[in-house]
């Protein structure tokens, strides 16, 4: 399973060719393609921001439809805590929102995130991130 960050499903929805691309090689391959509810909810904040909201949101009911829509669950809230506290104990600093996506992903079971955010997501630990 690969769970679909929010960075690599804006570039998706730009016609990014390293996001198509990437996004070709995992259907070549059947894999199991998640996204996490905090995903949908960054892209709906981005779509009432737009100029074409209805565009917008037409294209998030689409990603709601075609892939896994992990959902925030109290596992999902326990590893949040888990690993917000591992990385402070380290004086490490990863936006929250980041956090609940990997959180929200290893709860269950997908330990891989596709995103152009590499350099937070890597930070996450029992997160394996890939980029394009």
């Amino acid at each position: 399973m690969v769970c679909l960050d929010t960075t690599f499903l804006i570039d998706l929805f730009r016609k990014n060719t390293a996001a198509m691309d990437a996004l070709k090689k995992f259907v070549d391959k059947h894999e199991t393609l998640s996204v996490t509810v905090m995903t949908i909810a960054e892209l709906y904040h981005g779509a009432f921001k737009s100029k074409k909201v209805d565009v917008e949101i037409t294209k998030i009911k689409e990603i709601i439809e075609r892939f896994l829509v992990f959902e925030m669950n109290i596992h999902s809230a326990e590893k949040y805590g888990e690993i917000r506290a591992i990385l402070e104990k380290k004086g490490v600093k990863v936006a929250d929102r980041d956090i609940l996506i990997g959180a929200i992903s290893i709860s269950h079971g997908d330990t891989t995130i596709i995103t152009r955010n590499k350099q937070d997501f890597e930070k996450l630990p029992g997160i394996t991130t890939l980029s394009y």
